[in-house]
């Protein structure tokens, strides 16, 4: 094995290192739900109606498609991304997940069955 393969398989372990960091974080994050309420929006636990925070200002309506981007089930499919790269995957496996990121993060819509890229 010559230097760069062994950079290449260290910098893959530490990739995958930091999907289990994302993971567990990811992990604990709750389901929310955002209303509006005047002026403000309001991110409650999907589960309990706890209040997880009160957005508002000029930024909150960026905020809160931020945070929607980011909820639990992106931050999961990011941590198995990460994982796939990280050295238990291939390029296809890659792209794949790459893709399902992108859907959960409602950046790409979701296409029928049988017409995936």
């Amino acid at each position: 094995m010559n230097r760069q393969d062994e950079e290449d398989r260290l910098e893959r372990k530490r990739i995958a290192e930091l999907a289990d960091q994302w993971r567990s974080l990811a992990g604990a994050l709750p389901f929310w739900t955002e209303t509006r309420e005047g002026d403000e929006i309001v991110l409650r636990n999907q589960f309990g109606d706890e209040l997880l925070v009160t957005l508002h200002g000029r930024w909150a309506q960026h905020f809160a498609q931020y945070l929607g981007s980011l909820q639990k089930t992106a931050g999961c499919a990011l941590a198995e991304l990460l994982w796939t790269i990280g050295g238990h995957g291939d390029s296809v496996q890659i792209r794949r997940q790459a893709r399902e990121l992108l859907r959960a993060m409602l950046l790409e819509e979701p296409r029928p069955p049988g017409r995936q890229r």
